[in-house]
């Protein structure tokens, strides 16, 4: 099967189950035990070589159709681990066809009470199969693998002192000579059983806060993934922003024309990925970049010269550009009328890095450097929107 095949085949058949789950469940022909029922609405598709990847991403009350979003890895094996592609000691070798897991946390040499405080959905996944003294992926694939599925589950992985968990909801996992035919078989044996697939169902507001969190990480621990793939995520679960940043509204990409500057300018318009309304009903600029997983640190240079790598200086520049067009009257009347928006004096916040590579004091230092520029990692973003859904 080519990998176009195999992305028709995956969104035609899931679009279409998940479209006739959501329309029972208007007529009132689900039981969900009195939970709340929460949709994907991204459908990532991951060539990784000789395996095709299908996962179903998200948390929504209602449905309508899946977002297609590609992405290319050069190994199945670091996108399950999350870290690099080497060859795993797992926890679990598959061979053959249909092999299946769900409602599951599957662990390698995992410390819970460390993972707990980074990853909180990990709570709600409390059976757990814990590997001592393996690494890497915690599946690994023989030569007579052909196809698996993931259900409901999480993966703790572990490299020396590091976690990263992937949240999964549902994943699908074939080897590339897999026939159309195959395929169907494949999602058909998954879908008559009775049971609902491709939800999630939780019991209250504060597990579905937990559930979205859980994707959120998952998206921005995953190697290679753009940044405007995260910004789209984020954009589609809008209580993530509002809640976190304690917002009532915010415009994500507003498209503005320069129709006013200094001469020097060659850009059309500015782009920025967020601008949010503060309480006193004006705007602050925020940017995303990504969580820089390959970095150690996203600062350089000893404490006097305390400065942020390049990739993080272009985005601080990009801020300040940012804050230059609305400078300007005719920029300011634009953003009003096209957008309502109304900016003096923002804050400029970037988006990037995580815990593993950010330290608030070495920030603090590389920030002096900047005219009210801050940064605000991808890990402390999402607490602040777990904590906002717990208090």
């Amino acid at each position: 099967m080519q990998f176009e095949d195999f992305i028709e085949e995956t969104r035609l058949w899931w679009d279409r189950y998940l479209k006739f789950i959501y329309d029972q469940q208007r007529k009132g022909n689900l039981d969900s035990r009195s939970g709340i029922i929460l949709y994907p609405n991204i459908l990532l598709v991951t060539r990784a070589k000789d395996f095709f990847v299908a996962e179903l991403i998200g948390a929504q009350k209602t449905f309508t159709s899946l977002k297609l979003l590609q992405h290319k890895e050069n190994s199945i094996y670091r996108y399950l681990n999350q870290f690099d592609d080497s060859e795993p000691d797992p926890l679990i070798r598959l061979n053959g066809t249909g092999n299946s897991f769900r409602f599951l946390c599957l662990a390698q040499e995992a410390d819970f009470n460390v993972v707990r405080s980074r990853f909180p959905f990990i709570e709600l996944f409390p059976t757990r199969i814990n590997r001592v003294g393996g690494k890497g992926s915690v599946f690994s694939f023989g030569s007579d693998f052909s196809s698996c599925s993931v259900e409901n589950s999480v993966l703790v992985n572990r490299r020396e002192n590091l976690f990263r968990c992937k949240n999964i909801l549902e994943l699908f996992i074939v080897k590339s000579p897999i026939s159309r035919k195959e395929l169907s078989k494949l999602f058909e044996q998954l879908t008559n059983s009775g049971e609902v697939k491709g939800v999630h169902t939780v019991p209250s507001t504060r597990e579905e806060s937990l559930i979205i969190s859980g994707h959120l990480q998952s998206m921005y621990l995953f190697p290679g993934l753009r940044e405007t793939t995260i910004g789209k995520f984020i954009n589609t679960h809008p209580e993530v922003v509002k809640k976190a940043l304690k917002t009532s509204h915010f415009e994500y990409e507003p498209y503005l024309e320069w129709l006013e500057h200094d001469g020097t300018v060659s850009d059309k318009a500015i782009n920025p990925d967020l601008i949010v309304r503060r309480p006193d009903g004006l705007y602050d600029i925020y940017d995303l970049k990504t969580a820089l997983l390959r970095k150690k640190s996203i600062v350089k240079g000893p404490k006097k010269r305390r400065r942020f790598i390049d990739y993080v200086e272009e985005g601080a520049a990009q801020l300040a550009n940012y804050r230059d067009y609305f400078q300007y009257t005719k920029n300011q009347q634009l953003a009003k009328d096209k957008y309502g928006i109304e900016v003096s004096n923002p804050k400029l916040i970037l988006i990037t890095g995580n815990w593993d590579n950010v330290s608030p004091k070495e920030i603090e230092e590389a920030c002096r450097r900047y005219n009210k520029i801050s940064i605000l990692d991808f890990d402390t973003f999402t607490h602040l929107f777990i904590g906002a859904n717990q208090s």
